[in-house]
């Protein structure tokens, strides 16, 4: 599995996904944030962090974008597999 995502997103973004991790746990912690704006708020940050650091075309918007949903999917794949009993 790891070597599709490797093949999907290139290896200069690696470090946006933990970034997002941090990005969505501030969100999250915020009380002022509803839950259903943590995700455009990442959708927003993965998009401007990837096109402000490897350039402002179509390919590194689509790179922020994959970014955001490894970011949600390795998320949830965590918090479905660890915290079972915690209902959030």
């Amino acid at each position: 599995m790891l070597q599709e995502l490797q093949s999907v997103m290139l290896e200069d973004f690696y470090y946006i996904v933990p970034a997002l991790w941090i990005v969505g746990y501030a969100c999250k912690r915020t009380p002022y944030i509803p839950d259903w704006l943590i995700v455009w708020v990442m959708l927003g940050f993965g998009i401007v962090a990837s096109c402000s650091i490897f350039g402002w075309n179509f390919r590194a918007a689509i790179d922020g974008v994959v970014a955001v949903g490894i970011s949600v999917l390795s998320h949830q794949m965590v918090k479905q597999t660890w915290c079972k009993d915690e209902s959030k």
